[in-house]
């Protein structure tokens, strides 16, 4: 159909080119449907088009004899061909410049269902933490920045029989970050499984990351090891941001403890530190997502408004207490959207029944 109507235009120009009589030419008006064709057909189809029209050029719309008329063939021919071949040139390079973009398009959404799936899957492993434990008040909360997070938590009993608490925060955030997680808690895990001291566990994890990662790549780190029965806590604090210790009184007591974060600075001392946890003491960790959120004024979050939320519900149950921190969090940003990856969790030992 689009071949008819391109030789129906033709016929057309060159009936109203002999109509017009040889005081003028419409022979410019034969690029239209040659550029038509140039787009939307094969050269050899649109060179037999341009040949037939430069024969009804000179048949019907000379301005004037010529003693040369096959060097004005040629030199339309020319003309022509130089036309026809940069429309189509153009179109291959617009056609070119769609598939691209169609491409890109495509990569881009598989990408973005890849790292939506990267989500699911760190979501769950980080909600497989929840479990509920008869001899452990706990409960965390994580909501990443992007689709994917580089913060990190988890709990889980050793082989001793000893409770492992343990909140990262790798640096940067989305993929480079959340790539890095996985390998944190591997490295945890396994170096736990083979060492006691809690020192010499985050002394081999540092080593495991300088050893296997870049530099840039680098996580603060609170591990904690609890033995519920006596309630010995031991904790190290590498670079990571200070624990918040509650007692029944209403004591607030930070942890921090010094040391560098792990994946920095090869073969960097730690040191652990020994408390005891009543079963009324509540230990409350979290990321920089909470700490240094900022409002509309460009006021921190900070330490005081933390251990403020948490003061006002410390005897209730740390669901409660997750969600106490979560609404004050949410109502001193107001419309100020977060900057960073937030989690908190909020633990005590159980109340022997």
């Amino acid at each position: 159909v689009e071949t008819a109507l391109i030789l129906l235009t033709i016929v057309a120009i060159a009936v109203a080119d002999a109509w017009v009589g040889q005081d003028r030419s419409l022979g410019p008006l034969y690029l239209v449907p040659l550029s038509y064709s140039a787009l939307s057909h094969r050269a050899w189809t649109t060179f037999v088009l341009v040949l037939l029209c430069l024969a009804l050029r000179q048949l019907f719309g000379p301005l004037e004899e010529t003693r040369d008329p096959w060097g004005d063939f040629v030199r339309d021919l020319g003309i022509a061909a130089i036309f026809v071949a940069t429309v189509g040139y153009l179109h291959r390079l617009g056609r070119q410049r769609k598939e691209f973009f169609a491409l890109a398009r495509s990569q881009r959404d598989e990408l973005s269902h890849e790292i939506e799936v990267a989500g699911q899957v760190q979501r769950r492993l980080l909600e497989s933490n929840q479990g509920a434990r008869g001899d452990l008040d706990f409960h965390a909360w994580a909501d990443p920045l992007k689709a994917v997070g580089g913060d990190y938590y988890d709990v889980w009993d050793s082989d001793d029989g000893r409770t492992i608490v343990v909140v990262a925060d790798v640096a940067g955030k989305g993929l480079p970050a959340a790539l890095l997680m996985p390998a944190l808690r591997i490295a945890v895990r396994s170096t736990v499984a083979r060492l006691e001291d809690p020192a010499r566990i985050v002394y081999d994890v540092n080593e495991s990351l300088c050893r296997t990662t870049e530099p840039s790549s680098y996580a603060t780190l609170f591990f904690a090891r609890l033995d519920i029965p006596s309630g010995t806590l031991t904790y190290v604090n590498a670079g990571h941001l200070p624990g918040l210790l509650v007692d029944g009184a209403g004591e607030v007591r930070w942890l921090s403890g010094g040391g560098t974060p792990v994946g920095l600075v090869p073969e960097a001392p730690y040191e652990s530190h020994t408390l005891a946890l009543a079963p009324d003491d509540l230990l409350v960790l979290y990321t920089d997502g909470i700490w240094e959120a900022e409002n509309e004024a460009g006021e921190e979050f900070g330490r005081d408004r933390l251990a403020h939320a948490v003061l006002g519900v410390r005897e209730r149950p740390t669901p409660e207490v997750v969600a106490a921190i979560r609404d004050e969090w949410t109502r001193f940003r107001g419309d100020v959207e977060p900057t960073d990856d937030t989690t908190v969790i909020a633990l005590r030992r159980a109340t022997p029944s």
